[in-house]
């Protein structure tokens, strides 16, 4: 899928775990938040850059150090420019890493903390001149809710090296989690798998083809015309092409013959979690 797609699919994600009118009560105080953050950014001249995620505002805050080791300016770094420079090939499993820390993290098997426990992925991020530059992203929690939530993710990236298309990448659990927390662990891999799974469905469908369903997964009794309206897609296209091509391929990805509508193929993708 492009970039607006896994977007979107991240969004999508965020507001089921983290609903923008829901009720939050953080614990971590801002003097603790700050004196990381200083910590943080007398690292930078040691080939280090970070920002923090707030999941609640869908935002990016506490940009430091991208301007010098990736050539973009902190001040107007964003959500969507992040999404922007993953290297296409790796979207997917970003998506996969981070939807699984998610669930890993809200769960009572996992004791967390401000900064702990930490899991790192190696990934490659798009340089302004143009070349990839592979980093090492490690993922904290820098703002936790009373009952146990994450709201706020801290990522720190260190780079590596110069990227290569043949670096074979993998996600990873720090030593620390996978010790006082061995069954979180476990739960972390199968939510990784589950997820794998999920991006796989979804990356045999189109750009607007996804489009499509999204709509439709939040609107179960839109008709086409309003399907049309709402996406600037044309009514024709929809009715002729859009409609058969996302039967078509529902029915080979899940092998079965009973789609009979976009509306079946969405309760489907719903009863499996994709949307």
């Amino acid at each position: 899928m492009e970039t607006k797609s896994f977007l979107e699919f991240a969004l999508t994600e965020l507001e089921k775990r983290y609903p923008i009118n829901g009720i939050y009560e953080p614990l971590i105080d801002e003097k603790t938040q700050i004196a990381e953050i200083e910590n943080l950014t007398k690292a930078i001249k040691y080939e280090q850059c970070f920002f923090v995620v707030n999941l609640l505002k869908r935002k990016l805050e506490h940009v430091h150090g991208i301007s010098q080791w990736l050539g973009y300016p902190d001040d107007t770094f964003g959500f969507i420019d992040y999404f922007k420079i993953i290297h296409p090939r790796h979207r997917a499993a970003l998506n996969l890493s981070a939807m699984s820390a998610f669930d890993t993290a809200n769960t009572p098997e996992v004791t967390l903390g401000f900064m702990s426990p930490r899991i790192v992925v190696q990934l490659p991020l798009l340089h302004a001149d143009g070349t990839y530059v592979l980093m090492k992203r490690s993922l904290y929690p820098f703002q936790i809710d009373k009952s146990g939530k994450v709201l706020a993710y801290l990522n720190h990236f260190s780079v590596i090296k110069q990227y290569d298309e043949q670096d074979n990448l993998h996600p990873e659990i720090s030593k620390s989690f996978t010790t006082a927390n061995s069954a979180a662990a476990e739960l972390y891999a199968t939510e990784n798998e589950k997820n794998r799974a999920k991006m796989k469905i979804l990356e045999s469908f189109n750009k607007n083809e996804f489009r499509i369903l999204s709509f439709l997964a939040q609107k179960s009794e839109a008709s086409n015309s309003e399907i049309s309206t709402a996406l600037d897609l044309s009514l024709n296209s929809l009715n002729k092409s859009f409609n058969s091509r996302i039967l078509n391929k529902a029915r080979a990805e899940f092998q079965t013959e009973q789609f009979d509508s976009l509306k079946s193929v969405v309760i489907y993708l719903k009863s499996e979690g994709i949307f």
